[in-house]
């Protein structure tokens, strides 16, 4: 009797010996975290591919710039250069759909992507400054109403930290990257101030060429869901921007519709502009 009731203990005490053991195991189906550690770097399956959907809002800090006026328009006689136009920081929202391409394993741990991302602000300056929207021997000025848009494609690197057999192969993701884009200005002379483009009529576009700077970080929330935040530069050379260097475009009377022959007065400004962004994107695991 004392002899089974040994063998029985012993029995018992390797079985709860190996149940320890897979739990340890980051590859055992009893373990809670999924995207527990392996002891190494994974090998992923030849081909795999990861596209991405995100949407984002946030901020966008233009720089002050000088604006350049080509002598057209009321108020010749006025400087020709009026330093440190105050774009204002407005409000910003868009979206991107790229592409990752998991290659770390020959690229010392990083990845490569490519995306195309597109985003609005409005970088109004509001009235009033002298010689731009306001004429100082008079006092008229108006806000001079401003849409910028960009559309363009980065080329981008991150490295993947927490990386895991399972998919994502990786719970942080901080990124770089460069792109190039068009980037467009809309102006519109003697603005209502504070009412954007919704009701406003657009006198003047411009688009040009555009180089934007991008980094961010992301974390998978869950397997296909990620949050992030970026901060992306934006450079960009413009050449027929306009505002209302006399202050005298005016609404008819009892209406807010402005004259349809508003005084413009073209200028050539550089667009310096921080955008600060935070989003959700979601992802897939696709293998062609």
């Amino acid at each position: 009797m004392k002899a089974r009731m040994s063998a029985m203990m012993c029995l018992l005490c390797l079985l709860g010996s190996a149940d320890l053991t897979r739990a340890d195991d980051p590859y055992s189906q009893r373990v809670a975290d999924p995207y527990a550690l392996s002891d190494g770097l994974p090998t992923m399956t030849s081909g795999t591919l990861e596209p991405y959907l995100s949407v984002m809002a946030g901020i966008a800090l233009p720089f002050s710039q000088d604006a350049t006026f080509t002598g057209e328009g009321p108020g010749s006689g006025l400087p020709t250069v009026v330093k440190d136009i105050d774009y204002q920081t407005k409000h910003s929202y868009g979206g991107n759909a790229g592409i990752w391409f998991p290659t770390r394993s020959k690229l010392l741990g990083f990845d490569l992507g490519v995306e195309i991302n597109g985003f609005i602000w409005y970088p109004d300056v509001a009235c009033c400054i002298d010689n731009y929207n306001r004429d100082p021997s008079t006092g008229l000025g108006t806000t001079t109403e401003i849409q910028a848009i960009y559309v363009g494609t980065n080329f981008m690197v991150r490295y993947p930290l927490a990386i895991s057999e399972s998919y994502p192969n990786g719970r942080w993701f901080p990124y770089v990257g460069v792109g190039v884009g068009a980037h467009q200005m809309a102006t519109r002379p003697g603005g209502m101030g504070g009412t954007g483009f919704y009701t406003a009529i657009t006198e003047q576009r411009h688009t040009t060429v555009a180089f934007q700077g991008v980094g961010g970080l992301k974390a998978h929330l869950f397997k296909y869901v990620a949050a992030f935040v970026e901060a992306k530069y934006i450079h960009a050379d413009h050449s027929r921007l306009t505002t209302d260097r006399t202050g005298t475009t005016e609404p008819f009377p009892g209406s807010d519709t402005f004259q349809a022959l508003a005084f413009h007065n073209p200028y050539q400004s550089t667009i310096n502009t921080i955008l600060i962004h935070a989003g959700l994107s979601m992802h897939f695991d696709w293998k062609p």
